[in-house]
């Protein structure tokens, strides 16, 4: 099977359980979630990079790639778009600890998805409960990716229904939101769940990170995640 690969590199994971773990990172194109609502995405996911590593590759080319790299991260875009089973089970022959990163918008299913060691979510509008059960760890975006104005008009409720919280989501009837703090410390109580404040592309934003450590600081049940490949200038 070929994946469309956007980029692929190796690095520091910079966010969540894992932060300062050598990681070979493969971020596959495409996102069901899409730019329309995560408006300040930090991720080319759109098409394939030849310049840094992208391309249609097989599971045994990306499996021979990720070297002496003990951790792998498929990483998007949104990866259960595509079917990684094959893939996965390339990785785990090779004795590696395969990690994802999900909006967890799309339904897992193991037998097309395969067997992950580490699954991240991080919920974006349309997150199902499932998936933040299955979940190992959940990362929240402070503030939510996207304008409120884009989920209102995506919604269908042109306004209705919409309640603000105290850190700049939006809480809308059903379930296109972005995740509210209610929910982060719901949820804290049986997961790891992270704040991690919306930067910029390449560098921190001050203002966030210390809204971010201020939740944090208020409401201890909830880790701060920093994106510390940000701050040591790393891809």
């Amino acid at each position: 099977m070929k994946y469309p690969v956007a980029e692929r590199f190796f690095s520091v994971q910079g966010e969540g359980v894992y932060s300062g773990t050598p990681m070979a990172f493969l971020r596959l194109t495409g996102c069901s979630v899409g730019k329309r609502i995560c408006q300040h995405c930090d991720t080319d996911f759109d098409t394939t990079l030849p310049w840094l590593g992208g391309g249609d590759y097989n599971e045994a080319e990306l499996a021979l790639w990720t070297n002496h790299y003990t951790h792998v991260c498929l990483t998007g875009g949104e990866p259960f778009d595509h079917e990684t089973a094959p893939l996965v089970h390339a990785l785990r022959a090779k004795g590696k600890i395969v990690h994802v990163e999900t909006s967890g918008t799309v339904a897992f299913d193991v037998d097309k998805h395969g067997q992950f060691d580490h699954i991240c979510v991080s919920p974006k509008p349309g997150c199902r409960p499932d998936m933040l059960e299955i979940a190992d760890e959940i990362k929240v975006i402070v503030p939510g990716l996207g304008t409120n104005e884009s989920l209102l008009k995506l919604s269908g409720y042109g306004g209705q229904g919409a309640t603000p919280t105290d850190w700049g989501l939006r809480a809308v009837a059903g379930t296109l939101h972005w995740f509210t703090l209610d929910e982060a410390r719901f949820w804290a109580r049986k997961k790891i769940v992270f704040l991690q404040p919306r930067n910029g592309k390449l560098d921190i934003d001050k203002d966030k990170l210390a809204l971010c450590q201020q939740l944090v600081d208020q409401y201890p049940e909830l880790r701060l995640s920093v994106q510390l490949h940000k701050v040591l200038r790393v891809r």
